[in-house]
């Protein structure tokens, strides 16, 4: 049996199950139908249980039971999978009329497909003029050939013109992504090709609305990578703008607006605009009230981003701990709650928070437990989360008096330093500057003279944002 079919299975929820077992029952008037059945209850029942048999026979072909659950699945969930709307409704209805010989009734619904100025779904659009054309050809329709098939070939390179415009944003938008994430925020400056460049002198050469979306995410992310947030948020604040605009764009791009509200905030955290951040989460939560219940991962993992993660930002950030004690218990257990389903980008970003919320508190034993958990995510997705996690460990290994096992941290960290390995400035005198303050725990000159290196470095590089997240900071005479 397929490990593709077990695979399908096994990612089914409650509801899913059950539209299928209804959908087989429905059909369930032959021979194969009752076997699709009967083996879709077997796999899945097996699925269930807590101890597995290695082999599970199913009586019927494996192959077309997976194709019949994906189907079943597409119908179940139709409006909610890409590029299903009226356009895509309106185009099966046109197919059914001119296969029935009613062309006329076909155009007009094809047409509408095709001048609604409102709609930007161009491979919809292409697909109707192409099946105008086939259509006409196959019925010798010689008015539309004479008179109208001109005017649709000229919209056709229109349409194409502007599907593939749309295609380079949203390279770049995937290009953004993959460096965000490779590169950990400061990575080494990547050049754009020319051609990107180019796109991105003037939002005009924008022409869909989601490639204007894309333009302005582009540039806001290129202002912060030059250190210019201030050109950030002008971009950061159109791309929220143009969703507004845009509604329907919007809702089929839900996961896409939330990250850029995001972006907002953390621009404005940039800025130390906190207040402002604040304002944006919460006109954003009023708005966003209905999706809370939501089964979706994505959408769930960005609501949790926005009114847990950047609000822990905004408190740690604006030195809000000690009055939002109460509030900092709710956002901890909205963690718990949903740390299964976080990717490890926000994982590693909640554990960082937590970390410093609670040695702010002094509960260093929980701290160490998220700083623990920090660096076994980050290392691969964070590598600024990663670092900064190394420096806390051995900070709350000197607030729990570990002596031993601190001075074996910075032995571990010295290592990681010496083979280049290296983030902030600072990190290459930082063993150094650390090991005369264990040498001599109780001279605050050690301790001034390491505060002042850090922010000098920090200040340097353009990242004093990371200032308030490490523990060092923390560090006092003993």
């Amino acid at each position: 049996m397929s490990q593709q079919l077990i695979n399908i299975i096994g990612s089914l929820t409650k509801t899913e199950k059950r539209y299928i077992n209804l959908s087989l029952k429905a059909f369930s008037f032959d021979e194969e139908s009752n076997g699709l059945l009967s083996d879709f209850n077997k796999i899945e029942k097996q699925l269930n249980l807590k101890k597995k048999k290695n082999d599970l026979l199913i009586s019927g072909n494996s192959t077309r039971l997976y194709y019949k659950i994906i189907d079943i699945l597409h119908q179940f969930h139709e409006q909610e999978l890409p590029n299903s709307d009226d356009a895509r409704k309106n185009l099966k209805r046109a197919k059914v009329l001119i296969f029935k010989g009613q062309h006329k009734e076909g155009f007009k619904l094809l047409n509408k497909i095709i001048n609604d100025s409102t709609k930007y779904d161009y491979l919809t659009k292409i697909e109707a003029l192409e099946l105008k054309l086939n259509s006409a050809i196959e019925s010798v329709n010689v008015d539309y050939l004479k008179i109208d098939y001109v005017n649709d070939k000229k919209l056709f390179s229109k349409f194409h013109k502007e599907y593939f415009n749309l295609m380079e944003f949203q390279s770049m938008e995937a290009l953004i992504k993959l460096e965000s994430s490779t590169l950990y925020f400061y990575g080494d400056d990547h050049e754009l090709t020319q051609t990107y460049k180019t796109l991105l002198e003037d939002e005009k050469n924008a022409f869909h609305p989601l490639a204007k979306i894309y333009f302005n995410k582009a540039n806001a992310f290129l202002a912060m990578k030059r250190g210019k947030p201030d050109k950030a948020y002008v971009f950061a604040k159109r791309t929220i703008d143009l969703f507004e605009e845009y509604p329907i764009i919007k809702i089929k791009n839900l996961v896409s607006y939330l990250k850029s509200i995001r972006n907002l905030c953390l621009v404005l955290l940039f800025l130390k605009n906190h207040k402002d951040a604040e304002v944006v989460l919460d006109e954003a939560e009023v708005t966003l009230a209905n999706f809370k219940k939501t089964n979706n991962i994505d959408i769930k993992t960005e609501l949790f981003t926005l009114f847990v993660l950047i609000r822990t930002n905004i408190l740690i950030s604006n030195d809000l701990i000690e009055e939002n004690i109460a509030k900092i218990k709710l956002f901890e257990n909205e963690f718990k709650l949903n740390v299964d389903i976080l990717k490890d980008d926000e994982k590693a970003n909640s554990y960082l928070n937590f970390t410093i919320l609670n040695i702010h508190l002094k509960n260093y034993r929980q701290a160490l437990k998220y700083t623990i958990q920090a660096l076994k995510v980050a290392g691969k997705v964070r590598k600024d989360i990663y670092h900064i996690s190394l420096m806390n460990e051995i900070s709350i290994h000197y607030f729990l008096g570990n002596s031993d096992v601190m001075l074996s941290k910075l032995n571990a960290y010295k290592r990681i330093i010496a083979k280049g390995d290296i983030l902030f400035g600072f990190e290459k005198e930082l063993p150094a500057l650390l090991t005369a303050i264990f040498n001599s725990p109780q001279d605050k000159k050690l301790y001034e003279n390491l505060f002042h290196k850090l922010n000098a470095s920090l200040n340097k590089e353009g990242k004093m944002v990371t200032k308030p997240f490490i523990a060092l900071f923390y560090l006092k005479a003993l």
